[in-house]
């Protein structure tokens, strides 16, 4: 009889150690949730956010457009139908790819290509240009030999 009830004991005991080890496994996992994961998350900071001309500007950026070039109207204002047929019939034919930024106040032309500068000086008689081209190393190169001298 002493037997029995030692056996008994053990087996409750298994029985306990299971289940306290099952509870366990439930409370880590509970704590790796995504829920509660995404809430320790920092949020992001808003000086980390780019606007959608910066996001534009971007993808001009990382389709490696050697040259790029944005387009305003002088009065600040959005292009219209006019404004978007002189920019094109004045832009080089070479030119790639054009997007309408900044809710239609910005058009940003990338090229693989030269702008001439005779095209940028038409171009800067009713426009704006901001030219965001990556420097050639050949420029590079210049600049420091003119600062060398």
């Amino acid at each position: 009889m002493l037997n029995k009830n030692k056996y008994g004991a053990r087996k409750h005991f298994v029985n306990w150690l299971i289940l306290g080890l099952i509870i366990l496994v439930l409370l880590n996992t509970a704590c790796e949730s995504p829920s509660l994961k995404k809430a320790n998350r920092a949020a992001p900071s808003p000086a980390n956010k780019q606007t959608a001309f910066e996001q534009d500007l971007q993808s001009m950026k990382t389709a490696n457009f050697e040259y790029i070039f944005v387009f305003r109207r002088k009065d600040g204002g959005a292009f219209d139908s006019e404004d978007r047929k002189y920019l094109r019939a004045n832009s080089p034919t070479a030119t790639n790819r054009f997007i309408s930024a900044d809710d239609d106040k910005a058009f940003i032309a990338g090229s693989k290509y030269k702008f001439p500068p005779e095209n940028l000086e038409i171009l800067r008689q009713r426009f704006n240009v901001e030219d965001y081209s990556e420097p050639k190393e050949s420029q590079l190169e210049d600049k420091t030999n003119t600062n060398a001298n």
